[in-house]
Formats: structure tokens, sequence, C-alpha cells
């Protein structure tokens, strides 16, 4: 069996070059669901937001078993934001606890706080509470109270500062004023404060999108193509590690969730670098297939979501809300561009006209997609390469390692390996310069730059080595391990033993084997290998004095 892989020079498998954007006209996608929050540093009659919500949810509802309850009725014709509730029915705001993550004393004394939801509901004459239609806002509100500790006695620190935290979800809200204007009119509607009170309270830099949506309906005839969209971007962007970025492709044939890809690489694809991840799905709504065709829920939409950020990255400010559209709207875009959805394919409904949205400008990648591809065979080539590295089956097995387990920690691999953490990071390190892997998340996570990249590589190690096992790579670690308790140096900087010298280090010696020793090379590997380049003409030698047809 010959591996074929295409031919590059070695260890140099180029550079992705800067993306070639075009600016395109397209339907503006349409914002949705979206969530600010913001920190209420100040005291309003010497008390925080916090103590006087819990003073009203003490006076109209009194006890957990007595939930929800209704703490105040909102007037429609006041507030712009809310339209006509349904006939015999008023828009009230619910109320709701449950325990937050601090309290006061430790093991047995301690006593947990609450965070309290203020939901808006549509109440009818005989008192029942009924969800919202289309339009939805709610609160949470979230002590930061110096007092409070973890269970253990252990400190919580705020980021903003001790007061109140107010998370506001709302939908179709067009910025972050507007999502503002809807908490404020809450908090006024619910408690004693005041619009200009609130805004000397809240701390500026605490302002922070929590969620933003930008979406388009289509027809459903064309929800194939859009999936196969998502498809192709899933497999060109999404990291090897499942574990620390999430990359997901589901099909639900009960469900409403068609297609799913979470990841933080769209900047490879041409779009703008962000601290964040960004989540693009196709879904429809529960039941669609029951639905009449002229009913809008009976067809997709394509959404892009801001989907929070990874580690310690803080939330994108207030002020970045434009700039988070921008990219959201891009995405979606661009990808029914790549499925061929145009304006005469989109859906209107109750709260977007569809095919009549405005048109906007946004960069649109051009070839990007193919550029991947191409960068990422030269990849698979040099994994080819570093797994036959001679002299060593160090470099296979951490790159076994880290197929198997779609991506792999330090130490995992210095568990599954046998090898060294210095030597494990020195193979890393250069394999990362060569962009065979790439390091994500704190604690790092060693991947495969794309899902691409770790089927090909799962082939390759197969190719190479088909008859090593699981077994095989075990007994290797042991030996490692043993050899270094023997130097009685654990932590020796190089591991340099016959099996895991770097190849790439400085050598007195060269170092030849039988060809009928070689586990990785069969006669038509090394014929496909030379032809490709994937081993020197100089590095093989035959002996021919037994062959006078050789002469």
């Amino acid at each position: 069996m010959s591996i074929e892989m295409p031919s590059t020079q070695d260890g140099d498998i180029g550079t992705l070059p800067a993306p070639s954007l075009s600016d395109r006209s397209a339907p503006q996608p349409v914002a949705h669901g979206a969530a600010l929050q913001s920190v209420f540093n100040g005291m309003s009659r010497y008390k925080t937001l916090y103590s006087q919500l819990f003073d009203t949810w003490q006076d109209v509802v009194g006890s957990h078993d007595r939930e929800p309850g209704v703490v105040a009725t909102l007037d429609h014709g006041a507030l712009e934001w809310l339209d006509e509730p349904a006939a015999g029915r008023d828009w009230v705001i619910q109320i709701t606890s449950s325990r937050w993550k601090g309290g006061t004393g430790t093991g047995d004394s301690y006593s947990a706080y609450y965070k309290y939801d203020l939901v808006l509901k549509e109440q009818d004459e005989d008192g029942d509470l009924h969800d919202t239609r289309g339009k939805s806002c709610s609160l949470r509100v979230i002590p930061q109270l110096g007092k409070l500790n973890y269970q253990d006695g252990s400190d919580i620190e705020y980021q903003y500062g001790e007061g109140t935290l107010v998370r506001c979800t709302t939908t179709w809200a067009d910025g972050p004023d507007e999502i503002e204007a809807r908490m404020f009119d809450v908090l006024e509607a619910v408690l004693d404060v005041d619009r200009d009170r609130l805004l000397a309270d809240q701390h500026p830099d605490s302002r922070r999108i929590q969620k933003a949506e930008a979406h388009h309906r289509f027809a459903i005839g064309w929800k194939r193509q859009v999936i196969d969209a998502i498809d192709k971007t899933r497999e060109l962007i999404a990291f090897g590690g499942m574990t620390e970025i999430e990359a997901s492709h589901e099909r639900q044939r009960e469900g409403y969730l068609e297609a799913v890809l979470d990841a933080d690489r769209w900047h490879l694809l041409g779009f703008g670098r962000t601290s964040y991840s960004i989540e693009l799905k196709c879904y429809q709504a529960p039941g669609w297939a029951d639905m009449d065709a002229s009913e809008p829920g009976r067809h997709p939409k394509l959404e892009a979501s801001f989907g929070g950020t990874k580690g310690d990255r803080a939330l994108p400010h207030a002020d970045e809300w434009d700039d988070v559209m921008s990219t959201l709207r891009s995405v979606v875009s661009a990808h029914l561009d790549w499925a061929g959805v145009g304006r005469e394919q989109l859906v209107a409904d109750d709260y977007q006209p569809g095919p009549g949205v405005p048109e906007y400008e946004y960069p649109h990648p051009v070839g990007r997609r193919q550029q991947l591809r191409e960068r990422y065979e030269a990849v698979s080539t040099q994994v080819y390469r570093e797994a036959l590295k001679v002299n060593t089956t160090a470099v296979y097995d951490i790159l076994s390692v880290i197929a198997t387990e779609y991506g792999a920690s330090y130490d995992l691999l210095e568990e599954r390996t046998g090898l060294a953490r210095s030597t494990i990071r020195h193979h890393v390190a250069r394999l990362q310069e060569t962009g065979v892997v790439d390091k994500v998340g704190n604690p790092v996570l060693v991947v495969f730059p794309s899902i691409t990249v770790l089927d090909e590589a799962k082939e390759i190690l197969r190719m190479i080595y088909p008859d090593d096992v699981v077994d095989d790579r075990k007994e290797r670690a042991e030996d490692r391990r043993e050899r270094r308790e023997e130097r009685d140096d654990p932590d020796d900087q190089d591991d340099r033993d016959q099996e895991d010298v770097d190849d790439d280090s400085d050598r007195d010696r060269s170092s030849w084997e039988y060809f009928r020793d070689l586990r990785a090379l069969g006669p038509d590997q090394l014929a496909t290998a030379l032809e490709d380049g994937h081993i020197d003409y100089d590095h093989v030698r035959i002996r021919t004095d037994p062959y006078d047809w050789l002469s």
C-alpha cells in the first residue's frame, strides 16, 4: 500500500495569505435576541438595588413556596417597545428566586443568598400568567455584596466593585441603548428608583454584552444547501480539540436544530478577528413539519450569535455593539451567499419583513475556503514527515494521542507517551511552528488545526504503523519511564536515548537501519516517499555486488 501526499519543501507548509475581501451588497440580517449587563455601585436611599428588591420580594411573596409573584403592572401606552397585550390581559412583571453561589457563614452555618428574576408576562382576568408572544424581556438581579463568601469561606471577587449586578435579556432590540432603556423601565416600575439615579450609580466599564444575534429566515427548500455551507465551514475552521472549542454537528430528527457550529477561528475564513466565539446555526420551530406552508414558522432560520468568551477574556463592551453585530451579520450573509440564497428566498414573519429588509454592504471573503484546503493539505504532508522521524517514535506517539483523544493536555501526553514534560513541550513547540498542531485554552490543549487535518492525520498514522495498537504504545511509554528512572532523572531535558532523541538536534553521527527492520516502510511506501521527496535519494543505499544485473 502506498502513501501519496502532496509534495512541499521540507519544513515549509506555506503561510496563509491575508484574506481577499470583496465589498458586497446583501439584505441585512435582522437583530433578534440580545442581553446586556451592568453593575450599579451606588446606594439608592441607603440601600442597594438588590436590597430594595429583596424587600419588595418579602412584601409581595415572602416565601419561596409562594412563587411566582407579581411585583408591577406595565402601561404599554407609556412604553413604546411594548405592543398591546392580548384582549383581557395586562403586562406584568413576575418575580422568582433561586439560590446564588454566595452567602454568609460556612459549613453547616452557611446561609445562601438568592438571585431574583424579573420576567415580562401577560396576566389574564383570573390572575393566571402567560408567556409573551414574540417580544420578551427579563432581568436577573444578583448581589455583589462585600460581606458574602463561598460556602467554604473563601472570598468572592467582584470585577466591577460592590453593589448589584443586573442582566437584561430581551428580543427585537436594535442596540445597547434600547436594551438599557428596557432595563431601566422595569427597574423603575418595580423599585423606588429613577433613571438619573440609575445612570449615576452605573459602573461605566461594567456595561458588557452578554448576548447578540443576527439572522435571516429563508425558504425551506434551501435548507439542505445552507446546512452544506455550514458543514464545509466546520470542516475547515473547527478545532480537533472538542473539549476546549465546542465544535459540534448535530442532526436531530425529532428536534428543531439542524446544524450548529461554535468556534472562535472565524478570522481564518476572512471574517473579523474576535476575542469571543461565534455560533452559527440553522434551526426551525418545534412542530414545523405540521405547519402549513404559509406559516413563517415552517421555514428555517440561519442565525449567528455571540457565543461568549473563553477563559479570562472580558465580555465585549456595550460600545462594541456595532462591531459585534457587523461580524455576526457578515457570517450570516456570507453563508447564505455560499448556499445560493438570495433576497427572493427570504421569508417574512410578524417581526421582520424578510425580502423587504434594507440592503447593506459587508466584506465577503473570496477564495478563502480553497486557500484553507490547500494549506491543510500541506499540513497533512508535514504530519506524514513528522510521524516518520528517523530513530524515534516519540513524535508519532504524541501525534497519535492528539488524534485519538481529539486534543490532549500536557498531562495526558506525559501519561500516554512516557516522555518527559520538557521533551513534550519541545516537540509541541516545533510542531506548532510548522503548523501541524495548535495550542488552545488555559490549561493548554494541543489540537490539530482543523477537523480536516485531524481526519487526515488519523489516516496517515494508521498507514504508517498499520500494526501498532494501544498496548504497543503503552509498552513504549512504560519503557521510557523506566529508562528515566534508571538514570534517576525524571525531568531529563532531552530524553537522550536511542528512541527519543530529537531528530532536529545536533548529532555527531548518522544512524542506519536494515530495510527489513523498518516497520514504517514497505517497498511501495519507499518508492512513493522517494518520488515525492519525503526521503532524500542520498539517504538510501543498496548493496550491488551480489547482483550483476544492477551494475
